[in-house]
């Protein structure tokens, strides 16, 4: 076996062999007994990517969620049109690599048509709301019961502001707060074997943590059928919040739901921006590349972040299910253009593909031996 510095010099200096290639552990072997190691993946499948990306994809995760193929702007853009081609293909992506599916997303405030809100010139009633809540998330996961094995049921439902408790939505004023329970449901009634999901940013610390656990607590006593919550986990470099983390995954195990890390990458540049609202673009000040002097140093950190979060998430192997990259590699990651356009290194392998430092940090958590020599 290549040591992890014999490694990571290859990579450095180019695309890696054959025979080194073949020799790099593979991220869903290593973790095989623990969870499953998802990929987002955008575009119409195979096609938008190469086919080294395929193998990287393929050798590496076992586990995928659509970027943006099964939002409801994607596969309803009119009333009653709809637009399966780039979530069908997916799926049998998918099924061609072995790989679980996890749906994403069935109700949110973003990428939803307007049309979803409107009756004519007026507002659509909550009656007209719920009912094309219903027939939206009847037709798309009924379309995939028994390929899709989870869904990301409502996403980012909740406020980042501490004073207020849901966020403010076209779902919430016309429906009221019980659009996220009549969604759960819905869905279960569409596929009572799927896994259901509550997914959000930033619900791991302070008063979004605590808003999170009085949504889920409510949901649990009323009897909907919630099975697991996603921590989404864009994190910041030298800001992830370990101890915040492993308190989130004991405090919604406790509420008897397994917990998933489900968009994970490291920004590696300062932005003005907090969290991970997709709304918020911003014509930032901040620095939208790295000298190689400071990429150096910051591969070295994210290397060493990234193994702290893994170890976390190894001891808590019992009460995780799936950990998912957003993306396959840096060339892929939505923080290249969010909030602003940037040259970011936000994810496990670069954009030749090759494993980052961080790679063989993760791998080594596990697989000493893949990573020593040894």
């Amino acid at each position: 076996m290549l040591t992890f510095w014999s490694l990571a010099a290859v990579a450095a200096m180019g695309s890696l062999t054959v025979a080194a290639r073949a020799q790099i552990s593979s991220l869903k072997e290593v973790y095989h007994d623990d969870f499953l190691i998802g990929v987002a993946l955008g575009g119409k499948l195979p096609d938008a990517y190469s086919p080294a990306e395929i193998q990287l994809i393929a050798q590496q995760y076992s586990a995928v969620t659509p970027e943006n193929c099964m939002k409801p702007a994607s596969v309803q853009p009119r009333e009653n049109v709809w637009t399966f081609d780039d979530a069908d293909a997916l799926v049998q992506f998918a099924q061609a690599h072995h790989m679980a599916v996890f749906g994403h997303t069935l109700v949110w405030h973003n990428q939803t048509p307007k049309w979803f809100f409107e009756d004519g010139d007026n507002p659509a009633s909550r009656e007209l709301a719920l009912q094309r809540m219903r027939t939206h998330i009847q037709t798309v996961v009924g379309r995939f019961k028994g390929q899709v094995r989870g869904w990301d049921v409502v996403n980012e439902a909740l406020a980042d502001e501490s004073s207020q408790y849901l966020r403010k939505t076209k779902w919430l004023s016309i429906v009221g707060e019980d659009y996220i329970e009549q969604a759960f449901r819905i869905a279960h009634e569409a596929d009572p074997d799927a896994q259901l999901q509550y997914n959000d940013y930033n619900i791991e610390n302070g008063q979004k943590h605590q808003n999170a656990l009085r949504l889920l607590r409510d949901l649990k006593q009323r009897g909907v059928p919630i099975h697991s919550v996603g921590i989404q986990g864009h994190w910041l470099l030298n800001r992830v919040p370990f101890a915040d983390i492993e308190t989130a995954i004991n405090d919604f195990h406790d509420l008897g739901l397994q917990v998933n890390f489900t968009e994970v990458d490291l920004d590696m540049l300062p932005r003005h921006t907090g969290g991970a609202d997709v709304a918020a673009h911003s014509a930032s000040t901040a620095p939208s590349t790295l000298s190689p002097d400071a990429l150096k140093d910051a591969l070295r950190r994210q290397a060493d972040q990234y193994a702290r979060l893994f170890k976390i998430f190894h001891n808590h192997r019992s009460e995780i299910d799936r950990v998912t990259f957003w993306g396959a590699d840096d060339g892929r990651s939505w923080l290249n253009y969010w909030p602003t356009h940037r040259t970011n290194h936000a994810l496990l392998f670069d954009r030749d593909f090759q494993p980052k430092p961080a790679f063989f940090a993760v791998v080594g958590v596990l697989a000493p031996a893949a990573t020593t020599g040894q």
